[in-house]
């Protein structure tokens, strides 16, 4: 008796019945033997994909020079710090330009300037408001120093030009050293009944 096809068994030949090797087709996919470019993550590079260092690259602050820092004093002294050269904050201890450009800093500035106003207000028996904002200079001094020029008025009266130095400690307690009507030379100096002192602590 002739034995039984054996053909249809996976792994055998449908002729002479002997195991065969089963071979499994298979398509060729070409696929790109470099990386795709990972250029757009942050912090990689576009060439081979690996970590990179960000640099930022700043101008480094030349030394100021002796004629600098002399003009730089004859400045300071002759305005009492509300007139200062722009690199003044880079001396130790120096009185710079404060920028105003954020919602805190600018709260800041209008509570001390309404200070101002009130102590010069009551001592002068004045109504005095605020008008315009000129300028803002700060210095380091067991919290920040501030010298404020501002323009207000009273009434239907062209402005004045004030002059305010406030100190602020580190706390927000708040102390205005003099608020006075004039010119820069003459700021530090005066001692009419507009100077005086008010002590209060920032809600800023």
């Amino acid at each position: 008796m002739a034995p039984a096809p054996v053909g249809p068994k996976r792994g055998r030949d449908d002729v002479d019945g002997k195991q065969k090797k089963t071979v499994k087709e298979t398509s060729t996919v070409h696929r790109p033997t470099s990386k795709p470019s990972v250029g757009a993550k942050r912090g990689r590079d576009d060439g081979d994909g690996k970590p990179k260092k960000t640099v930022i690259h700043r101008p480094p602050d030349e030394k100021l020079t002796d004629e600098q820092i002399h003009e730089y004093y004859r400045q300071f002294f002759g305005s009492q710090g509300f007139i200062v050269p722009d690199y003044g904050g880079r001396l130790c201890g120096g009185v710079g330009p404060y920028s105003v450009t954020d919602k805190y800093r600018q709260k800041l500035v209008k509570d001390m300037i309404q200070k101002s106003l009130r102590i010069y207000n009551r001592k002068n028996k004045v109504n005095f408001e605020f008008d315009k904002l000129v300028r803002v200079n700060a210095g380091a001094g067991a919290g920040l120093m501030f010298y404020i020029t501002f323009n207000a008025r009273s009434g239907d009266d062209a402005p004045q030009t004030f002059y305010s130095k406030v100190w602020k400690s580190f706390n927000g307690y708040i102390k205005v050293q003099f608020c006075v009507i004039g010119n820069a030379q003459e700021v530090g100096t005066s001692q009419d009944a507009g100077t005086s002192q008010d002590v209060g602590t920032s809600q800023a």
